[in-house]
């Protein structure tokens, strides 16, 4: 079977190819250098007593930060922060000068409560700080997870460039 493809379409092939070799070049390098440095990061925790970090390492209380988006019309993926909203409690200082004042007079019981303000606040936990405190993590770790990291927008471009690259074969099929 012979299947006549332009020019055009044969050179687009091999431009999105080329480009989604190179992306997985990139994919490459950043697993081997983010996994080389988890492996130093483990070798500096051997005398822990909770081990190597790894899945029994973590607790399950994290919840993901990131959502991926797939959009059916225009055939693309997206990776984007989900925003996880806290509410935070605050207590005003006029409020707490009321209070005292209240309480100084011993006014009606119902008066003496705190009136409490709530706010939404964007949280973005990291969840590295579930491997110790903020100062006990050792920089090959942080230095894993931002190799890690660097590679989530690197699977976005992988993903679009194969769907590309399929939709274009499949124009060239009919």
């Amino acid at each position: 079977m012979v299947c006549m493809v332009s020019d055009e379409s044969s050179l687009e092939v091999l431009e999105l190819l080329s480009k989604y070799n190179g992306l997985l070049e990139q994919l490459q390098k950043g697993f081997g250098e983010g996994f080389s440095n988890l492996g130093r990061a483990n070798y500096h925790n051997k005398d822990a007593l909770r081990g190597r970090y790894g899945r029994d390492y973590w607790d399950e209380t994290y919840e993901g930060e990131l959502e991926v988006h797939i959009s059916a019309d225009s055939k693309t993926v997206e990776i984007t922060k989900k925003i996880i909203m806290e509410e935070e409690t605050e207590e005003s200082d006029d409020e707490e000068k009321d209070s005292k004042l209240k309480n100084r007079s011993k006014v009606k019981g119902k008066q003496s409560e705190e009136k409490t303000k709530k706010k939404n606040v964007k949280v973005s936990p990291d969840p590295i700080f579930m491997f110790g405190g903020r100062l006990s993590i050792p920089s090959s770790l942080r230095q894993c997870q931002s190799n890690f990291k660097s590679c989530i927008p690197l699977f976005q471009e992988l993903i679009n460039c194969q769907r590309e690259l399929i939709e274009i074969i499949e124009k060239n099929k009919k």
